[in-house]
């Protein structure tokens, strides 16, 4: 009896076992099949598949050998973009299988063939003669050049060296994509093998797979109404990467955004105009606003450092005039950035925009001033995506004619040039009370061309530069050498511009966009993208000066003003709220006013320092001892 109950048991399990092994066998028929039938179409179509894979995504695979050279480059993104630009590839050659008139799939093919060899002919040529990929600025220079400057563009452009290496690669693409077809047969026969099938599922399958699930970012890409929400996509997926097909249509989107944030911003303009303001101050007044450009802290003589270079500035501390700020941020280190926000009288620490408040010139033409603008980066660059965005802002027709009285025509060779112009040619008379703006070149970029080299500006040499890091050689020590003279120039600026309005009733606020570097801590200078911030990197490009110039005249009839803001030097800010500071140096009375942001108000409120929207200033930068630059 028990003998015949295990022969049961036994039949009974092994019937399981075969059930289960069936069941497993059918699931693996079932998938291989599914595989075969989703790879049909690379198996039957495998040139133009490769074509457009290669085309398509030839940005992607160079990010993607970058990822062995660059620490920047993220492999993770990378394999993101790969499987994107698989998915694109398959959805094509998909299409070109469900054709089956020869007449539709010539003509989907032409298609597909010119679009992706001009955007990879524009992509090559960019790349090669401005080193600028394909992006959201290509699509706002078409829109804003007419016929004569694309005239004057193709003669300066269309045979220079680097131009003809574009054609050369161009024609290669072409005739690689002419081989690809003519070889087509030859191709399909190749992939109709047995590991052929194998190598194609096990390589295409997995990313095409991945690519297509990542599809829904371009759902939520097409979704987006403003910048905020565009901000937020760029941060969640990223754009460095992204194959041709995908960054043309993140470019039609960011220019759909930024015409609906033009549009607010306007909307936001006029509502001043509606709102009330007004000033306090019973005399007449001067309040003058200066921005400056790529200044390095440390490499200020006021802040520490062991070059002279900025003795009037100094000066004026010493008589009592100054109040100079020792901890102030800045969130980018980008000057469009950084000027949208700083304008806009929007409290980035709570998320608002840029576009979702008025630009305090707007306000204080509203309180009764007359505003006067000069701005010699206006031109600079004005093909550049930061400077065609800002102008696109600030100086858009309805915002200036709400914000300004006049402003500059002309960009000049040096500051000093822009402050003699603005004396010379402003042709309307100042009010009782006035706003003055100036926007300086400072030592951007190219420090050496940001003085003159006579009467004594060119004073620090390579021999001024005492330090003993191994790296620097002449040629980087006479580069930071230049880099003090153009602060020491930057600082005789200033003091001209303090001298026009030294003994009338002023008040003058100076501060520069973002830092920058010149062999500070490493073999490096000037800027880049920040994708793995250091305190040494922060402390160079985001730590930078602000200070408050008085009038004796002002300081005399401001008294507790100017003790709070004395009080207030040492207080950590971000310069992104400097306008809120200088609504209450002009004693203006508004709505738009939020005295937790103003850095002088008994009710300021610092908050969590945030740099490039992710990045705590003081957790990476306090927690480690960051001197200035020593000489």
């Amino acid at each position: 009896m028990h003998q015949v109950f295990n022969l049961r048991e036994n039949e009974r399990i092994m019937n399981q076992v075969k059930e289960r092994t069936s069941i497993m066998a059918v699931m693996r028929l079932m998938v291989k099949r599914c595989a075969r039938w989703l790879m049909m179409p690379v198996a039957a179509e495998l040139n133009f598949f490769l074509a457009m894979w290669l085309i398509n995504g030839s940005v992607t695979l160079g990010y993607i050998a970058g990822c062995f050279v660059f620490d920047d480059n993220n492999p993770w993104h990378a394999l993101h973009c790969l499987a994107l630009n698989t998915a694109v590839a398959y959805a094509l050659t998909l299409t070109l299988h469900l054709l089956k008139k020869r007449w539709a799939r010539i003509t989907f093919k032409t298609l597909c063939y010119s679009v992706l060899l001009t955007l990879e002919a524009v992509y090559i040529f960019l790349m090669l003669n401005f080193d600028m990929p394909l992006g959201p600025r290509v699509l706002v220079l078409l829109a804003e050049t007419n016929h004569k400057e694309t005239s004057e563009f193709i003669g300066t452009y269309f045979l220079t060296s680097k131009s003809l290496w574009a054609y050369v690669i161009v024609v290669a693409i072409i005739a690689t994509v002419a081989l690809l077809e003519w070889k087509r047969k030859a191709f399909n026969t190749l992939a109709s093998t047995k590991v052929a099938k194998w190598a194609i599922t096990l390589m295409v399958l997995p990313l095409m797979l991945w690519g297509a699930y990542q599809s829904h970012n371009y759902v939520t890409l097409a979704m987006c109404k403003h910048s905020k929400q565009l901000n937020q996509w760029v941060q969640n997926f990223g754009i460095d990467a992204l194959d041709h097909l995908s960054t043309s249509f993140y470019s039609a989107c960011y220019v759909r955004v930024s015409d609906a944030d033009l549009d607010q911003a306007v909307t936001v303009a006029h509502a001043v105009a509606r709102s009330s303001a007004s000033t306090s101050e019973p005399d007449s007044l001067n309040v003058v606003m200066v921005l400056g450009e790529s200044y390095i802290k440390s490499h200020a003589g006021i802040y520490g450092y062991e070059l002279n270079t900025t003795p009037y500035l100094t000066q004026e501390q010493r008589r009592g005039n100054l109040v100079v700020f020792t901890d102030m941020v800045t969130p980018y280190n980008a000057t469009s950035q950084v000027q949208k926000n700083f304008f806009s009288l929007n409290d980035l620490s709570a998320g608002e925009m840029w576009y979702e408040k008025p630009i305090f010139p707007t306000v204080f033409k509203r309180a009764g001033f007359n505003v006067y603008f000069w701005d010699n980066q206006r031109n600079y660059a004005k093909t550049e995506m930061f400077t065609i965005t800002v102008n696109a802002f600030i100086y858009n027709d309805e915002i200036a004619r709400l914000s300004y009285d006049e402003t500059s025509k002309i960009g000049l060779l040096y500051d000093y040039n822009m402050v003699k112009d603005f004396e010379t040619k402003s042709s309307v008379k100042p009010a009782k009370h006035n706003l003055f703006i100036f926007h300086l070149m400072g030592q951007h970029v190219h420090p050496v061309g940001r003085y003159p080299k006579k009467k004594g500006f060119d004073h620090f040499t390579a021999d001024s530069i005492k330090r003993t890091d191994k790296f620097l050689n002449k040629d980087k020590r006479t580069y930071i050498a230049q880099y003090d003279n153009a602060t020491l120039y930057n600082d005789a600026v200033i003091a001209h511009i303090i001298d026009l309005w030294r003994h009338k009733n002023t008040v003058i606020l100076y501060f520069a966009d973002h830092g920058d570097e010149a062999y500070d801590y490493r073999d490096h200078c000037g800027r880049g993208n920040v994708t793995v911030p250091n305190a040494q990197l922060l402390h160079c490009q985001n730590d930078v000066p602000l200070m408050v110039w008085a009038s004796d005249y002002y300081i005399a009839h401001h008294p507790q003003l100017i003790e709070q803001l004395r009080n207030a030097a040492s207080r950590p800010g971000m310069v992104h709220d400097a306008a809120h500071l200088l609504l209450r140096l002009a004693g203006i009375n508004t709505r738009y006013y939020l005295p937790q942001r103003d850095i002088s108000s008994p009710h300021y409120k610092p908050m969590p320092r945030i740099v490039y929207d992710r990045y705590d200033y003081d957790k990476i930068v306090k927690k480690n001892i960051v001197q200035p630059a020593k000489n």
